[in-house]
């Protein structure tokens, strides 16, 4: 049975194979190897750069015409990428690779302009399969004084733990993550598993602050479209690009705003369904 893969490029132009006439044959993108470090005949460490990748593709058309215009969007689609120097993606079920076509070879295509034998080299310098789940959070965790401070008015306000949604990773291992503030909102800090997410910054309405721990980066993008770099406000008593750990967490917030996180669950290999 052929595979249903799916390459998109990063101007989210498509190419489907499995289907009207573009197919994928068996190939290594579920295959991984991992490079070993060694000191003193001991192993000191994993690691991974640069790996390359084979797809064989069958284009097989009913009609000349498609089997031509077949060949000339397969390249077209995919060379977009390594000119703009900008990463495509291929998807096998809920996981996609960063990744550019840099090679091609054909075979069989003088026999009739409706078939060709494709094999594409697939390079890539991000070299994890990745599944993303978002989830949103509307709600805010209340202020001293209100909802269960007591009559002595404690210093802790327990508001902020009977507003919690729990944020699920499902992952075998703790997941990288987007993080996505929206305004208005002053100095916003977000609390998962007892561990803080904050910045010293304020977020205006209809702008966002994005926290990013793959790329490290904390950005506040404006509403007319440009951003600030706000790595430096933020705050430092926790790590803030700790990765989100396994299971289910308790998620609290120091005043009301509303925010989404997307868990980056990386793998080797996409996972099989």
């Amino acid at each position: 049975m052929l595979e249903r893969i799916t390459y998109k490029n990063h101007v989210n132009e498509v190419i489907e194979f499995g289907t009207e006439g573009v197919y994928a044959n068996e190939s290594d993108l579920h295959d991984f190897t991992w490079g070993v470090k060694s000191k003193n005949n001991k192993i000191s460490s994993f690691s991974r750069g640069v790996i390359t990748k084979s797809l064989p593709v069958v284009i097989a058309c009913t009609s000349k015409e498609e089997g031509i215009a077949k060949r000339n969007k397969l390249f077209e689609v995919m060379e977009k990428d390594v000119l703009a120097n900008k990463h495509g993606r291929i998807t096998i079920g809920d996981y996609y690779l960063k990744c550019y076509v840099t090679g091609s070879k054909k075979s069989d295509y003088l026999r009739s302009k409706r078939l060709m034998i494709v094999t594409l080299t697939i390079t890539t310098d991000l070299p994890y399969w990745i599944k993303e789940t978002v989830t949103t959070f509307g709600y805010g965790a209340g202020s001293a004084g209100k909802n269960l401070d007591f009559n002595n008015d404690f210093p802790y306000d327990y508001a902020s733990e009977l507003a919690a949604k729990p944020l699920n990773n499902t992952s075998f291992v703790p997941c990288n993550f987007r993080m996505n503030i929206y305004g208005p909102c002053v100095m916003p800090k977000v609390t998962i598993a007892g561990h803080e997410y904050g910045v010293s910054v304020t977020v205006a309405a209809n702008e966002y602050l994005q926290i990013d721990s793959i790329n490290k980066t904390i950005v506040l993008t404006h509403t007319d479209g440009t951003t600030t770099n706000c790595f430096n406000l933020r705050q430092r008593d926790f790590y803030i690009f700790e990765k989100m750990p396994v299971g289910v967490s308790n998620v609290t917030t120091n005043t009301e705003f509303k925010f989404d996180i997307t868990l980056l669950e990386e793998r080797s290999e996409p996972k099989w369904t």
